[in-house]
């Protein structure tokens, strides 16, 4: 019975391996180095392997804890004061609407009122994305 075309023969395992050397790693250029160590914060002119890993390591240590070297200041209180406002505002404003079954807080526009207090709402959520 013939073999499918869609299977294939796999081939024979040697003892041992695959038989072929692993790839050698690439020899490092020492002018490559030296230029790289010149581009690290505090980088001199003279080339020494253990200063250039300790400021590499100490970089990404850094980077990694806080995300990135600039420092935020925190929010100040009015921005707080103005967060929570519409927060709040918007929350009563609903509650205001569904209490007095529309004739309050604006009887005029109806059933906007409902998307007047969720757009309220919704710019205090969207300042909450800035607080720190």
């Amino acid at each position: 019975m013939p073999e499918s075309k869609n299977r294939r023969k796999k081939p024979a395992r040697r003892p041992g391996g695959s038989g072929r050397p692993a790839p050698a790693a690439p020899p490092v250029d020492a002018e490559l180095a030296r230029l790289a160590a010149e581009g690290l914060p505090g980088g001199s002119t003279a080339f020494d392997p253990e200063a250039t890993a300790n400021a590499l390591a100490q970089e990404l240590t850094e980077r990694s804890r806080h995300g990135s070297p600039e420092i935020h200041a925190p929010t100040p209180t009015w921005y707080k004061a103005i967060m929570l406002g519409l927060l709040v505002v918007g929350l009563l404003w609903l509650i205001v609407y569904y209490l007095f079954q529309g004739t309050y807080p604006v009887p005029g526009i109806g059933a906007w009122n409902i998307g007047v207090g969720l757009a309220l709402m919704m710019a205090g959520l969207i300042m909450t994305t800035k607080w720190r």
